[in-house]
């Protein structure tokens, strides 16, 4: 009996999760959801493409107090080291190494959220990346400190990076999530950031592979097998180490 009732429980859990996914992403969303949460067991992961447009007429607030710019290399490795922080120095090593760059944002010297980004190719899982072609630009990694969370610091640090990638010529930031990953997902849609399709990563015959839908060329995107890898140098970004505010 008691079995029975915590089966039930479950059930009941899965269903009100569901209706809640429906209810603020769409069906489309909790189909999603519904076959990472399934799928993960078996190794097969699920991610959504997302495009958010660098519009024309951007507008930063400067009023909030907070220091908006890229991080330089000392700093990125400083606060690399520092506990509680999503990445690791090999990570901003290997990062840096390609040329990906971190935007932060601070508070009287103290990192308080981030985000990655790539204009060529960068790691998903094990010897599988990911291409971002110009003028698209690749958004992965983002952080914002538990401490500082629900005060839109994401979408704060997201419209100031815009403006300097604007500059430099880019169109629109090209981002995955985690289908299972709620958060970041409304945070998208909050955003205005538009789904363009999703890639769906497997693994067979002791190899990841993977699938992606058409729409994911309208992002810029492309996934492809790294040709050098090796398992102590490439490291697995998953959705959990992208999860906005």
């Amino acid at each position: 009996m008691a079995l029975s009732r915590g089966v039930g429980s479950r059930l009941r859990n899965a269903a009100s999760r569901a209706r809640h996914v429906v209810q603020r992403l769409g069906w489309t969303h909790a189909a999603l959801w519904l076959c990472s949460a399934v799928g993960r067991r078996a190794s097969i992961h699920f991610f959504v493409i997302t495009i958010h447009p660098i519009a024309n007429d951007l507008r930063v607030d400067q009023t909030l107090g907070f220091e908006r710019r890229f991080l330089t290399p000392d700093e990125i490795m400083h606060f690399a080291s520092d506990e509680g922080y999503r990445y690791s120095r090999a990570f901003a090593s290997e990062a840096m190494a390609r040329g990906d760059r971190c935007f932060g944002i601070l508070e009287r010297g103290r990192l308080i959220c981030y985000c990655w980004y790539a204009a060529g190719a960068a790691p998903v899982f094990e010897d599988i990346e990911v291409l971002v072609e110009a003028p698209f630009i690749y958004a992965y990694n983002a952080y914002t400190d538990q401490a500082y969370r629900g005060r839109g610091l994401h979408i704060l640090g997201i419209d100031a990076a815009s403006s300097e990638f604007q500059r430099e010529g880019f169109t629109d930031i090209t981002a995955y999530i985690e289908s299972d990953n709620l958060a970041p997902l409304m945070a998208a849609r909050k955003m205005g950031e538009r789904f363009v399709g999703f890639v769906v990563l497997f693994r067979a015959f002791g190899r990841f592979r993977w699938f992606a839908t058409p729409g994911c060329r309208n992002a810029g995107l492309s996934v492809m097998r790294r040709t050098d890898a090796s398992t102590d140098r490439v490291r697995k970004i998953t959705g959990k180490t992208s999860r906005p505010a």
